[in-house]
């Protein structure tokens, strides 16, 4: 991965794949904890019958290739602001959603750390995943950031911090509480995150729409490109279930 660079004021930063086939098994080991908790599938795998898994993952994975492609974009950005970035995430929210086919509603994904001065610094991310991704997917994302007056959605925040309370890092969510409730979230608390998963290359695009943001809040943009946008999803999808039995 190339270091983000200077763009516009803000960064721009680029991950490509050359082996497409070692990130689809990466992914296909990950993909289980984002749709169910450990202890579930840990007690499924060891209590039932061997296909039990499988099954139990067939009715939490969506099938339909837009969802994949949806979640898999949020995964991704997630992933990146933990690994990358070096904020907490906590667990998945796809865990708790109402149908494996539905989009959820609220921010993409959100991450948080704690600054020296014990108050935390907020994450607003928005994916989008593409096979051929240009002009009229970033300005849906910049949309998509700007909602809520650029700032993360109340609810999404409190929900964030509830599912930080059931972890190591409760005393974050409790931060993001005491935030919530007496300080507000400001702009210098947040920053935003555009992630792009696509086959293509929005360079220019990215380019365009950093030089053209004029808002108060830090700007990050990162395009994962990967060779088969859409094999690669599918072949992740396919692996889950066929590891399970």
């Amino acid at each position: 991965m190339g270091t983000p660079v200077p763009t516009g004021g803000h960064r721009a930063g680029l991950i490509e794949s050359y082996d497409d086939s070692t990130g689809v098994a990466a992914l296909a080991a990950a993909l289980p904890a984002a749709y169910a908790p450990s202890a579930a599938l840990a007690a499924i795998a060891q209590r039932m019958e061997k296909d039990a898994l499988a099954k139990y993952l067939r009715n939490k994975l969506p099938t339909k290739a837009a969802a994949r492609s949806g979640d898999m974009g949020e995964i991704l950005a997630t992933a990146y602001l933990h690994e990358e970035a070096g904020y907490v995430v906590g667990p998945s929210r796809l865990i708790h959603r109402d149908h494996q086919e539905w989009a959820m509603r609220g921010d993409d994904a959100l991450g948080a750390k704690l600054h020296t001065d014990g108050k935390p610094i907020i994450a607003k991310a928005e994916a989008k995943s593409r096979a051929k991704l240009g002009k009229r997917t970033v300005t849906e994302a910049r949309e998509g950031l700007a909602r809520n007056e650029e700032m993360p959605s109340p609810h999404s925040l409190t929900q964030f911090a509830d599912r930080l309370l059931a972890t190591a890092d409760d005393d974050l969510g409790y931060a993001i509480y005491d935030l919530l409730m007496n300080d507000g979230v400001r702009p210098d608390r947040v920053s935003h995150l555009m992630f792009l998963f696509t086959s293509s290359d929005p360079s220019s695009q990215v380019a365009a729409d950093l030089q053209a943001y004029s808002g108060p809040v830090q700007q990050l943009t990162i395009t994962l490109r990967v060779q088969q946008h859409q094999e690669f999803i599918r072949d992740a999808y396919e692996m889950v279930i066929a590891d399970g039995s």
